[in-house]
């Protein structure tokens, strides 16, 4: 286990690497996804076809990761990557414990429900624009 989450961790921060030093966001997250999708398309020799039932739910899951990425790529053309991003990731958490919560009834506990909203806090805190020396003081002395 935790050679995976090292792993993750790692392909992670070359994630960040690769989107934030190519200007072309699109290209980036095109780059990334071709990347993501080179690793795992082995691993499909190795699972099990998913049950017929399931599709409706992997073509639902699909449609929401696009929009998302789309939504992403958008926000990244509109602001700066050091505040979009931190943004994006801060609001995924909670925009999932919400959805879980009205359409599947996975309510969080009071102790999960800190934890995402610390988490969105600590990440949306991070989008915030510098702050801008007084009017007429150029930050020196």
């Amino acid at each position: 286990m935790t050679l995976a989450v090292l792993t993750a961790a790692v392909a992670h921060a070359t994630w960040n690497a690769i989107a934030h030093s190519i200007r072309d966001k699109f290209l980036a997250l095109a780059l990334v996804g071709a990347g993501g999708a080179l690793f795992a398309a082995p691993l499909t020799a190795f699972a099990p076809m998913p049950a017929v039932a399931a599709w409706p739910y992997l073509a639902s899951s699909v449609a929401v990761h696009l929009a998302y990425n789309l939504g992403l790529m958008q926000s990244y053309r509109l602001g700066d990557f050091s505040q979009t991003y931190p943004l994006a990731r801060g609001t995924a958490p909670l925009v999932v414990t919400v959805l879980a919560a009205v359409f599947v009834g996975e309510v969080p506990t009071p102790t999960q429900t800190f934890g995402v909203a610390m988490v969105f806090l600590a990440l949306s805190s991070l989008a915030r624009p510098a702050a801008q020396p007084p009017a007429g003081r150029t930050g020196g002395r």
